[in-house]
């Protein structure tokens, strides 16, 4: 326990200080990401939302009565289609590239501002079997939201009340710790330069199947999602709500949770590391990082 909190906390903002244009990658993807919302009009209505003590049965009567009606009507539009392509291959980038830079950090590759190299690293395979992971994970999470959705609203047809809706949040947030984890480890076996489709693939299946893995990876993973809504969405918030500038909160809202959102990236990647560590084609992409030995982290930045 204590070397797994001196890796997550004491060697994750070691290296960050060592990498210090990371923070330039990720406060980009994080801009980036905030101006594609707007153009997507992702944001529209955020800035005037008016509830008052009647929305939550009007949001569970919504829910349950006529978004399934909306969606199914979204689901047959095209352009519904090219939208998702767009913020797939997006979120491809912005997951894959921050990845390769860390591997190439843990690898001793890394020197200098470095981040064009990391961009560069990736290969056209790598994005494509983190696309069949990351449908894999959209897929389970898809299905147990259909199964919690079918549940609540048999509740909601038999007793109309907001402890349905409240059930149908409880089942999706369940699951949403586990699905954080796929997206994240996904694209940290992708970006490994050994290991064909199938050896990768068993090991991302790990983490639903194999408990060593499932448990470990779940609790750290509910820690990141609260330090994420504090950080990351609630206090930037405060600037896209308070600021009329559009290019001001945007920058505002970005450079307040770059550090933290750093910081996570940079601990999701060495938890990776631990709970991996076991399986060969990870020790072997990694055997200078894995040779420092326990707590060594710090000393093996030091070699670079």
């Amino acid at each position: 326990m204590k070397r797994l909190l001196r890796i997550l906390a004491v060697d994750s903002v070691t290296d960050l200080f060592r990498y210090k244009s990371f923070f330039f990658l990720i406060f980009f993807l994080i801009a980036a990401d905030r101006v594609l919302r707007k153009w997507l009009g992702a944001e529209k209505g955020k800035r005037s939302l008016g509830l008052d003590q009647e929305w939550g049965p009007q949001l569970a009567a919504y829910v349950f009565e006529t978004l399934p009606g909306l969606l199914l009507e979204l689901l047959t539009d095209y352009r519904t289609l090219l939208v998702a392509l767009a913020l797939f291959f997006f979120k491809q980038l912005i997951s894959m590239w921050p990845s390769s830079d860390m591997r190439r950090m843990h690898r001793l590759e890394r020197k200098g501002f470095g981040l064009l190299g990391s961009l560069l690293a990736l290969q056209w395979q790598q994005v494509v079997w983190d696309a069949i992971a990351i449908g894999t994970v959209c897929g389970l999470v898809s299905v147990w939201s259909l199964l919690g959705f079918s549940l609540a609203r048999l509740w909601w047809a038999a007793a109309p009340s907001v402890g349905a809706l409240l059930l149908l949040g409880g089942l999706i947030g369940a699951a949403r710790p586990l699905g954080m984890a796929g997206f994240s480890f996904s694209s940290k076996l992708a970006v490994i330069s050994q290991g064909g489709f199938r050896e990768k693939l068993g090991l991302f299946y790990r983490l639903f199947f194999s408990w060593p893995v499932l448990w470990p990876s779940y609790l750290f993973f509910v820690f990141r999602i609260v330090v994420e809504v504090i950080f990351v969405a609630l206090i930037p918030a405060g600037a896209i709500l308070l600021i009329d500038n559009f290019w001001l909160r945007i920058t505002i809202a970005s450079l307040s949770a770059t550090p933290v959102y750093s910081f996570l990236k940079m601990a999701s990647f060495k938890f990776f590391l631990e709970v991996y560590k076991p399986f060969k084609l990870v020790r072997d992409e990694y055997r200078a990082y894995y040779r420092a030995g326990p707590g060594g982290a710090g000393d093996w930045a030091s070699k670079g």
